[in-house]
């Protein structure tokens, strides 16, 4: 017997592998809870709820402004398997609670939103959910375990990409799934590893290598962040900025302002202006993901069409230009933003003529 209750099934690798498991009981440790599945993506990670704990007739509710992707997935759960979802754009409990049907099974959400910080309260939301019945699950991609614990709070899930900050050395591609409910691990687990979803052993070793350097990581992101959000303050005092730890329910939510992912973003007065200011950075280069050690930046703006109202509906902003703060000496950072604030600047007065 290679296998039991008291000891996992290494028999098969679709199942579980050694280093997998070690990733997992190391994850479980920083989120503080009893159960962790590694997965191949942090899409997969979404799936895997939404395959595992929804059946057909049940109703999901969502915030508009989750990551894009997400709600495509969803729009194919609802034609293809019978789920049905509601998108609200008021993110208080009180528009939640609104949105509850007879046949409400979970609400999902990211707190803040991606990209545009919206703000979420946790606790609110795990109230409702307690008092109807609801499974609360949390995209916690944005903050990672080591800086926000919804499952403390009483969510009933999280989700990871430990692409992310959690492996933060952009050479992994995974998802993580936790829980503290048997019964949702049960089934969590089963469509994993039926459907072949686990992480293959090199990216887990790879992640337990980035778990390693976490706190030392994050606490750099904060600290770097934290200085950029200071220079904009001294002396761009009228530029629009958000920030994971500046949300009004980021302390309830247990988010510390002194560790922290230091995810932030700029927003500018129009479109013009942030393709401007990403075309003159320099140190920071573009990317579509964040969490990695190097400064990266993404302007949703320019690769939406003109004209369209697609980010305007999930509440981004056409001069939205969010920005992963990494672990370059701060001076540097600072210097490639502010040259490329007063490029911006002088682009867009030549242009206005």
């Amino acid at each position: 017997m290679l296998g039991n209750a008291e000891q996992e099934n290494f028999a098969y690798q679709r199942y579980a592998n050694p280093t997998v498991s070690i990733l997992e009981a190391k994850f479980r440790a920083i989120e503080h809870c009893s159960y962790s599945l590694a997965v191949n993506s942090g899409m997969t990670a979404c799936l895997l709820a939404f395959r595992a704990l929804l059946s057909a007739g049940d109703h999901v509710i969502v915030p508009h402004s989750v990551f894009y992707e997400i709600i495509e997935q969803l729009n194919y759960e609802v034609n293809h398997r019978g789920i049905e979802l509601s998108l609200i754009d008021e993110y208080q409990a009180a528009a939640f609670e609104r949105a509850v049907q007879p046949n409400t099974k979970m609400i999902f959400i990211e707190a803040p939103t991606n990209p545009a910080f919206l703000d979420i309260n946790i606790p609110d939301l795990v109230e409702l959910c307690n008092k109807r019945g609801l499974l609360l699950v949390v995209d916690n991609t944005f903050l990672t375990p080591a800086c926000q614990k919804p499952l403390c709070l009483g969510a009933a899930v999280t989700l990871y990409s430990i692409t992310k900050h959690i492996n933060g050395h952009g050479d992994v591609m995974g998802g993580m799934v936790s829980t503290n409910k048997p019964e949702l691990f049960k089934a969590l687990k089963y469509h994993r590893d039926s459907a072949g979803l686990i992480v293959d052993p090199f990216s887990a070793w790879l992640t337990i290598r980035g778990l390693r350097t976490l706190p030392l990581r994050l606490k750099k992101h904060t600290d770097n962040a934290h200085a950029v959000i200071a220079m904009l303050r001294e002396e761009f005092p009228k530029l629009e900025w958000r920030a994971v730890w500046s949300t009004k329910s980021a302390q309830t939510n247990g988010i510390s302002p002194s560790l922290h992912t230091g995810l932030i973003a700029i927003v500018f007065p129009s479109r013009e202006t942030a393709t401007s200011f990403v075309r003159h950075l320099q140190l920071i280069r573009i990317g579509t993901t964040f969490g990695n050690i190097e400064s990266l930046c993404y302007h949703y703006g320019s690769f939406s069409r003109e004209g369209s109202t697609d980010l305007e509906k999930i509440g981004v902003p056409d001069g939205l230009v969010r920005i992963s703060v990494g672990l370059e000496d701060s001076d540097d950072i600072n210097a490639d933003i502010r040259r490329a604030l007063q490029l911006a600047k002088q682009s867009t007065t030549t242009a206005r003529g």
